[in-house]
């Protein structure tokens, strides 16, 4: 059925909406590792702590990503609750710039986390109900690829820069008010009552515990929460020592780690585009298989030789895959596998359980790197990409055209039968 103009526009401004609120949080997410080399001048940290930090934000996220999922699959209400954790998100950015102790960073970076984990889940399940069956793939990838522009080719750059120029402190204050603007925009121009569509029945309908408990049986939800545990650990653990990887390790300024970063997010959004597009060519489960394994290039580079510009090369040109990947087996594949009215709900699991038990790698990871250095930390991110290849094998096809033909075994004729 051909939708109306007003439908087609409204889709696209879903779109634009949260392509921002992913963008900054990815932004509010990643701006504590950025400045991470700025801070511990001011704030006495280990290596320990600083993964611990991180790893409680992350847990943070986990936690509330199913709870608030689910809630809302139930009740509805997914404009408020996404407005409300926008506007927290933005509140809790801001005040990370008066952090004086280790013990407050925790506290606030864990709320922090909290507050973000409750949106891309409804955000995708919102998107998912008003898009044309053949944009969906390209409206998630579009909505991922805002932490590709915002959060790490733009964010690196303008974060560092203002944290030299001034204080890591006001860094915080400009990371802060975009998130709150975002969620003014979305107060005003997302509808109360999302419209219905065939992927997904209206948000007022109850969606029964049965059919949430039914995501549990799904053999690719469950392929799927193991990868994100790989993946996820991987690229948070990734994402958390990469600036002091850059600056301790391979020996980069402040500024200069932040024009890398810049240019790795740059190439990113690259990735963030081709990766969906090409699983729409060859496939989701070979795509997950091949773009898992090319994920161990990078940290398996900057292990070997830190210190060389090839290492820099390859981190800028296919790092992105790491930030990319998670498109496929946390949107796409599950999108294609379950009904669209607990689709919030399946995300939420596998985004929620792989940042839960993939969070143990972080904190495991700042440990390693007291005792053995920071070269260990890629050590672990390499391992868990190659996991997640191995692990990719045992997926079943979604994508209609690519499934294993179903092989039909001829009924035997009756007897006397012509």
């Amino acid at each position: 059925m051909r939708l109306k103009t007003s439908e087609v526009k409204y889709e696209s401004m879903l779109v634009l909406m949260f392509f921002l609120a992913w963008g900054f949080l990815f932004l509010d997410r990643q701006a504590l590792s950025m400045l991470m080399p700025l801070m511990i001048e001011d704030i006495a940290m280990t290596n320990t702590q600083i993964g611990q930090v991180n790893m409680w934000q992350t847990i943070g996220f986990a936690v509330s990503a199913p709870v608030f999922a689910i809630l809302s699959d139930r009740l509805g209400h997914k404009k408020q609750i996404i407005f409300w954790a926008t506007m927290v998100t933005s509140v809790l950015a801001l005040i990370t710039m008066f952090a004086g102790s280790y013990g407050y960073l925790l506290i606030v970076r864990t709320l922090l986390g909290a507050s973000e984990g409750v949106i891309l889940p409804i955000a995708i399940s919102m998107l998912a109900a008003v898009s044309r069956p053949k944009k969906l793939g390209r409206n998630m990838g579009l909505i991922y690829a805002g932490s590709a522009v915002i959060g790490v080719a733009i964010g690196p750059v303008v974060v560092t820069q203002l944290g030299e120029l001034f204080n890591w402190r006001w860094s915080f204050l400009f990371v802060s008010f975009p998130s709150f603007v975002t969620a003014l925009l979305m107060l005003k121009y997302i509808k109360p009552d999302v419209p219905s569509t065939e992927n997904q029945p209206s948000g007022r309908e109850s969606v029964s515990f049965q059919q949430i408990f039914s995501v549990l049986k799904n053999r690719n939800i469950l392929i799927c929460v193991l990868l994100s545990i790989c993946c996820m650990g991987a690229m948070w653990t990734f994402n958390s020592f990469i600036p002091l990887y850059l600056t301790q390790v391979s020996l980069l300024s402040v500024t200069k780690m932040g024009l890398v970063m810049g240019l790795f997010g740059l190439l990113t959004i690259f990735w963030q585009v081709f990766i969906p597009f090409s699983s729409d060519k060859v496939g989701r489960k070979p795509a997950m298989i091949g773009y898992a394994f090319l994920a161990v290039g990078t940290p398996m580079m900057l292990f070997l030789y830190p210190e060389s510009w090839m290492s820099l090369a390859v981190y800028v040109m296919i790092g992105g895959v790491i930030l990319a990947l998670n498109t496929i087996y946390q949107s796409i594949i599950p999108v294609e596998s379950v009904p669209g009215s607990v689709m919030a709900t399946a995300n939420s699991l596998i985004m929620g359980t792989g940042e839960l038990i993939g969070a143990l790698s972080i904190g495991l990871s700042g440990v390693l790197a007291d005792a053995y250095g920071l070269t260990a930390v890629m050590v672990v991110i390499a391992v868990c990409f190659l996991t997640a290849s191995i692990v990719s094998f045992t997926l079943r096809e979604t994508l209609k055209g690519k499934e294993k033909p179903v092989k039909h075994v001829p009924m035997p004729e009756a007897a006397g039968s012509e």
